[in-house]
């Protein structure tokens, strides 16, 4: 193809490179007179509606992101019948040559190439664009002056939350879209991407750039996705010696399985990433920003002595932007001493941007007296204290170390939440949020509440535990749970316990019904795609059977109080049918008994399976399958509400 004229005005001179549709190649504009970078589709995409559409998405998408840190997009056409895209041509090597040829980067080095990745998918973010692609390969360090300028490369299968994509189909067909390593728990189970997922991606890459491995490794890609969604990751101080331990908790929320426990932005995980480099049981880190040259003289002299004992360190800013930048520079400042009359950017100002780069630093209001307007309004947004000038130095230093002693104890407390968060993996969330909400004594209490269960059974996955070593067949049985439970909660449903290979969810308040029935079909059809993905040999073949009951059910506490261990669970008929009906049930059938088709025949289309025994030596019992959410129901805007009894308390 080489000196092959495209649309007449591009004419290609040499293959530099290939992305997910297309071949890339260094080409001369014309009309321009300017080189660039052409990608051609490639001909076993040309003749796929969804790949044309998805390279043109790709060029729409990227076309609009102003950013330095993504490729720019020139042009876009057809060129007989063949799709392409004109991009600035960039010199350099992308992250996969460099990580190839180095291994391991520093954690100086690794910090500066996270924060340039942040800022374009901040962009992309902003204009609800997800990358759902994001690896060293497309991490591009192009030379600039004065230095490397990251790029985000190949954009190919983006989605864009304003547009449909072609996420059905990926669905039903089975298919993931990404590179699977660098994939998240949610892409390997097809679910609707968010933001977040191009978050762990990037956690993906900052775990290979320090340690130089995949956090998860595996062969095949089977295990892999099992891997994925299931295994811890090795502490990253474990394998390179001399990283800070400190990474080790930044990655189990860099990498937490769960979205919603992960970094909700980029620029917060970077400034995780920076406290952790900076972090030490050092001195106390306080921020002055004042444009008086005399402040940073007398802060200077008057605390020579903690200085030079390392029990105070200083940061100097002329106003707020300044004092903004050596935030981000410094995410473990303790203390902040702000002026409130400043050039650039004001005290008050810079104090409503603190919390968006630094949630823990505390702020101080330095001001004269005649400024208390200005002061009271500070103190109202958030200030934690005020000093007026001129600023006696005992009244200082005692607002420096009871600003310093809160600050660490709101750290202690984030610690201690991190702890909790690991506790209530093993504690009902119903018990939780009862607690938390009545107090521990009304944890006693019972109630009646309509209410649907579904009991989810992985099929004869016994067979499994006999077959395999225990820690094997344990982690096997807990890469199935980790497709089930994330749909379940999505829909408000609360896992109630675990039986063996079986979990027990039950939904409550408005609609829980239809929300119980989308949650399992969506279960069901999350759980066919991913063994379609894993192959025949993976723990998702087994199949799940589930059945769902609806109707009143009594919730409490049960156990003995006298020794400590209650558990909160819910009893009724209706739990009892769910579990008849989930062993009654064959692989990918969930069956419900006839109340259950009548109260939702309008939203779900449901097929008749015949008598089956739900007890040992009972007769059978007509049951029904639910096949799919009806036409009705799909063309409305909502799920329609249906009629739940009130709810009565007793003691």
């Amino acid at each position: 193809m080489s000196n092959r004229t495209i649309a007449r005005k591009y004419t290609l001179t040499r293959q530099i490179g290939h992305g997910g549709m297309g071949v890339i190649w260094e080409a001369f504009d014309e009309v321009l007179r300017r080189a660039v970078a052409l990608k051609v589709m490639t001909p076993e995409h040309v003749t796929s509606d969804t790949a044309r559409r998805r390279f043109q998405r790709e060029a729409t998408a990227i076309a609009r992101l102003r950013n330095e840190h993504i490729v720019q997009i020139h042009d876009y056409g057809i060129d007989e019948d063949c799709p392409y895209i004109v991009m600035e041509l960039l010199e350099g090597e992308d992250l996969e040559n460099r990580l190839n040829r180095e291994r391991q980067l520093s954690p100086s080095a690794t910090l500066s190439l996270l924060r340039q990745i942040a800022i374009g998918l901040q962009a992309a973010n902003s204009a609800g664009i997800v990358h759902r692609d994001l690896k060293p390969a497309n991490v591009f360090m192009a030379r600039k002056e004065p230095g490397e300028c990251v790029k985000l490369l190949d954009f190919g299968v983006v989605w864009t939350f304003f547009e449909g994509a072609d996420e059905s189909q990926q669905r039903s067909s089975g298919r993931a879209i990404g590179t699977p390593a660098y994939m998240s728990p949610e892409q390997v189970r097809a679910v609707e991407p968010d933001h977040r997922s191009d978050l762990w991606s990037l956690g993906v890459i900052a775990y290979r750039a320090l340690t130089g491995r995949l956090p998860f490794a595996a062969r095949g890609i089977g295990e892999l996705l099992i891997s994925i969604c299931t295994d811890p990751f090795p502490p990253p101080s474990s394998l390179a010696p001399g990283l800070q331990p400190g990474f080790d908790g930044f990655f189990q929320r860099a990498l937490a399985k769960d979205p919603a426990q992960r970094f909700q932005s980029a620029r917060e995980l970077v400034a995780a990433f920076a406290a952790v480099i900076e972090a030490s049981s050092g001195p106390t880190k306080i921020l002055v920003a004042d444009d008086e040259p005399d402040v940073t003289l007398m802060m200077k002299l008057q605390f020579r002595q903690k200085i030079r004992d390392g029990i105070y360190e200083f940061i100097f800013a002329g106003n707020g932007e300044a004092a903004l930048h050596e935030l981000r520079r410094h995410p473990d400042v303790d203390v902040i001493l702000t002026d409130i009359k400043m050039p650039v950017m004001d005290g008050l100002t810079f104090l409503g941007r603190v919390p968006e780069v630094n949630p823990f630093a505390k702020t101080v209001m330095v001001s004269a007296y005649g400024d208390m307007v200005n002061i009271r309004s500070a103190m109202n947004q958030g200030a934690f204290d005020f000093l007026l000038k001129p600023i006696h130095c005992t009244d200082l230093e005692a607002t420096i170390d009871k600003t310093a002693r809160h600050v660490a104890e709101l750290r202690r407390n984030a610690r201690s939440d991190e702890e909790n968060k690991v506790l209530r993996q093993f504690t009902s969330a119903a018990v939780v949020e009862r607690i938390r909400e009545m107090g521990p004594a009304i944890a006693l209490a019972s109630e009646a509440v309509m209410a649907t269960v579904a009991f989810i059974d992985i099929f004869q996955f016994t067979q499994v535990t006999k077959e395999r070593p225990p820690g094997e067949a344990m982690r096997l049985l807990r890469a199935n749970f980790e497709v089930i439970v994330p749909e379940l909660m999505a829909k408000g449903g609360v896992v109630d316990k675990y039986l063996g290979d079986a979990v027990m969810a039950v939904f409550q308040g408005p609609d829980h019904l239809p929300r119980a029935l989308s949650a399992c079909a969506i279960v069901r059809a999350q759980m066919a795609a991913v063994a379609r993905r894993a192959g025949e040999s993976s723990p998702y073949t087994q199949g799940i059977c589930i059945g769902l009951s609806t109707g009143q059910v009594l919730s409490g506490s049960v156990g003995s109080q006298a020794y400590g261990r209650l558990d909160y669970t819910v009893l009724g008929e209706a739990v009892n049918t769910a579990a008849h009906l989930a062993r009654a049930a064959r692989p990918g059938e969930i069956l419900v008994d006839a109340p259950v088709r009548e109260a939702a025949r309008a939203l779900f289309d449901f097929e008749e399976v015949g008598g089956r025994c739900l007890v040992p030596g009972g007769s059978p019992v007509n049951v029904f399958n639910v096949v799919r959410r009806s036409a009705a129901a799909l063309l409305s805007d909502g799920e329609p509400t249906v009629a739940i009894a009130t709810t009565t308390t007793m003691r």
